[in-house]
């Protein structure tokens, strides 16, 4: 708040500072007259929410909340009552090319009173560049990506000749990138909801600057330099709190040297970038938040997503409004769990991370780890074309200590080769190829580069790789090498002016070692002895055996093959995790007088095609997959034929304009004789119904979702349904002024997790004026 009050005071010292620029200039006597321009945009609404009651016969217990029976669940999705929104924009330039710019864009509600979302002020003129406020400040993706800032930043232009780009530009920024989230203070992003001592977060400032150097039309440079460092006890203009609490994610002060240099060769046909990164990231109590990652890779949990998994830990209600796909970026495609089971997992794992981050929460490193190679990241591309042809192909090496703050989410200890061709083969077809090969945590343990990425537990990453010994020794490491090949093939057909068919097939194949192994099951209880390999022979002795379900007959010779197995502490090890893809695609589009028809499908197979390398144990055996289930690997139990057909028809005539959508999607699993059945209909429409002053704005959306699968005998189904609709009118009084009324509903519906089930009504209008 603070920050934002001295970014909207400072506008009134912009046009001073442009006046003495103009001054120094000897800018033309004209100079002094501006040109003014902008909008302003404000608009006050309600919401109206209500949520479900507890209708079940128990205390619900979600985090610190406990609903009794009767009582309505807490309202965590909408802020209800009156809420207010404000864009503003102004722009002004002088005869001399200054500009004076001024964003801002605020909200208040009952849950933020003022909620100052962005706030910018900006003066440029022909030597300089200055920013005041909000900005987002980005680069090359590999140390600036892009990251959000509070602060300032500075331009200055070298600027030999007007007619070029300046031969150089300095350029530092700094501010603030995370404000700091304290015990007790409202969540920001979540109404409802207050940071518990277990959810801190410290404010992380943010520091940069660079040179860029224009060489000539074909060649430019950037060096530069980007740092950070989190502060919990003294934050800048912000309260702060005692360092005895514990932090969701590890407090840090990180530095980045980088370098970038752009080219062009061959006439300008070829281009040419490469970017070069030095920078890693020193911890503080990084013993607490290795224990956090081990709870994680324990788990099974995808490495990757471990920055997503340190937000849940703040928000671990979140986690029921988690959908499948969500679920299974953490858990795999290949898990045999349900939605319900998936959600209850996570939570409980979430909570040992938890208490992990407590129990280590005094034991503080400055983690004085000597930079190596592995705080390097690099990465080069070359792209070529021509009329008719365009080739793109790139790489990229980010080692396993690298760490830019302008980066955070840049997966460490990962590698990326790709290449790209668009080719016009006929006036009426194109052909689109493209291969991707993504390497997460592509380097093992000490010494054990793998620069190139091809080859685990080796220096370079080249074939054949690491010897036997390493692999032996490396066979049960939670986190292996996760190799990602992603090939895409599309042909667009233009068949007439009026008919366009777009065929495409995307392939994606996925392999590691994991520490899985099989583990004998002798307990009749479990179901492994109705297994089909145990049935009786003819004219073979056979064996009693008592189920859950009575006594049943086996095959002798075969109990007895299995029986000789208990003394083993393994069936089979070395697990290679193979999983295919298949995505086919088929579009067409027909255009009619007034009417443009849409007609799709789309069908993706995906395939299990891992194994066991040693399993000479279990020679003779032959189980069924849902059998290999109880033993500990449910083969092709991730398997699943998902297809979808979407339609859309937009209609187009004098007054009115109507886009509909809808789109069936089916899904066959392998396992539980689980199916999935889900549309959704959408539709857009705008009548005018006095052109040039008044329209009618509809919009409805419906998305429906059915489940049903087997468990332990027992049908399961489960629905879900969310449907948002609304009304709007739109007057348009002048060229400038305008206002809109909007009235509509959103429901939420869950009758199977009645505590995510709410619907809210609402309303609003907002004032436009143009100026």
């Amino acid at each position: 708040m603070m920050f934002r009050g001295l970014a909207l005071a400072s506008i009134l010292a912009i046009p001073a500072l442009a006046q003495s620029v103009d001054d120094s200039a000897d800018a033309m006597q004209n100079a002094s007259a501006w040109t003014v321009n902008g909008s302003v945009n404000a608009e006050f609404g309600f919401h109206s929410v209500v949520t479900e009651k507890n209708s079940t016969d128990s205390i619900f217990v979600n985090g610190n909340d406990s609903i009794r029976p009767g009582k309505k669940y807490r309202n965590y999705f909408q802020v209800p009552g009156a809420f207010g929104n404000l864009n503003a924009f102004l722009q002004m330039e002088s005869a001399s090319g200054q500009k004076i710019e001024f964003s801002l864009d605020a909200s208040s509600d009952r849950w933020n009173y003022l909620d100052p979302k962005f706030v910018q002020v900006m003066y440029e003129d022909r030597y300089q560049k200055f920013i005041l406020g909000d900005m987002f400040v980005s680069a090359g993706d590999l140390y600036l990506a892009g990251v959000d800032v509070f602060g300032a930043s500075y331009d200055f232009y070298l600027n030999l000749n007007r007619a070029e780009k300046p031969l150089l530009v300095f350029n530092v920024f700094g501010g603030e990138n995370h404000a700091p989230k304290l015990p007790g203070d409202r969540d920001p992003d979540q109404y409802n909801r207050y940071i518990g001592i277990d959810e801190v977060e410290a404010q992380k400032m943010l520091i940069g600057g660079k040179v860029l150097w224009n060489a000539s039309q074909n060649f430019d440079a950037t060096v530069g330099f980007i740092g950070s460092k989190d502060y919990l006890e003294d934050p800048f203009l912000r309260d702060g709190t005692s360092d005895n609490v514990n932090l969701s994610n590890p407090m840090f002060s990180s530095r980045t040297l980088f370098g970038e240099i752009n080219g062009k060769v061959l006439g300008g046909r070829g281009t040419y970038n490469v970017q070069l990164g030095f920078g890693g990231a020193d911890t503080v109590n990084v013993v607490a938040h290795r224990a956090v990652n081990a709870v994680f890779e324990d788990a099974g949990l995808d490495v990757s997503r471990f920055a997503q998994l340190r937000r849940l830990m703040n928000n671990s209600s979140q986690v029921n409004r988690m959908t499948r796909e969500e679920l299974e970026l953490l858990f795999g495609d290949n898990t045999d769990m349900s939605v319900d089971e998936m959600r209850s997992e996570l939570t409980r794992i979430l909570k040992l991370a938890q208490e992990a981050l407590k129990k280590h929460r005094d034991e503080k490193n400055d983690d004085p780890t000597d930079w190596t190679a592995q705080n390097l990241a690099l990465s080069g591309s070359y792209n070529w074309k021509n009329s008719t042809t365009m080739i793109d192909a790139y790489f990229r090496f980010v080692g396993r200590n690298y760490y830019s703050a302008g980066s955070p989410d840049l997966l460490q200890n990962s590698r990326q080769l790709g290449f790209k061709l668009d080719q016009k083969i006929k006036d009426f077809w194109k052909l689109n190829f493209g291969y991707e090969l993504n390497i997460e945590n592509a380097s093992g343990h000490g010494d054990a580069y793998n620069v190139f990425g091809f080859a685990e537990g080796s220096k370079l990453g080249l074939l054949p790789g690491a010897d036997e010994d390493w692999l032996e020794k490396h066979e049960q490491d939670a986190s292996r090498t996760l190799y990602i090949h992603d090939f895409d093939l599309k042909n667009t057909f233009k068949v007439r002016d009026s008919i366009e068919v777009v065929a495409r097939y995307v392939l994606d194949y996925r392999t590691r070692s994991t520490p899985q192994r099989l583990h004998g099951n002798y307990f009749a209880s479990s179901g492994i002895y109705s297994d089909s390999w145990f049935d009786v022979q003819k004219g073979k002795p056979t064996i009693d055996v008592d189920t859950d379900d009575g006594t049943i007959q086996i095959d002798s010779a075969r109990w007895a093959k299995y029986s000789a197995l208990q003394n083993e502490d393994y069936l089979a090890t070395q697990f290679e995790e193979r999983l295919l893809k298949h995505t086919f695609e088929l579009l067409a589009t027909f255009k009619f007088p007034k009417n443009v028809l849409k007609l799709g499908g789309v069908w993706t197979y995906r395939a299990d095609m891992s194994k066991f390398v040693q399993d000479d144990l279990l020679d003779g055996i032959d189980f069924s997959n849902e059998t290999y289930g109880i033993l500990g690997y449910y083969f092709h139990g991730g398997d699943y034929l998902d297809a979808r057909y979407p339609i859309s028809l937009t209609t187009t005539l004098d007054k009115i304009r109507n886009t509909v959508s809808v789109t069936p999607r089916f899904r066959i699993y392998n396992r539980n004789d689980m199916s999935e059945f889900e549309w959704t209909l959408v539709d857009n429409a705008v009548f005018q119904l006095k052109p040039g002053f008044l329209d009618l704005l509809l919009h409805g959306n419906l998305r429906q979702n059915f489940l049903t699968r087997k468990e332990e005998g027992k049908t399961i189904e489960e629905m879900e349904m969310d449907l948002d609709l609304s009304a709007g009118l739109k007057f348009q009084f002048t060229e400038r002024l305008g206002t809109e009324f909007t009235f509509g509903t959103f429901l939420n519906y869950r009758p199977d997790n009645e505590s995510e089930d709410y619907r809210d009504i609402y309303g609003s209008v907002s004032v436009n004026y143009d100026f």
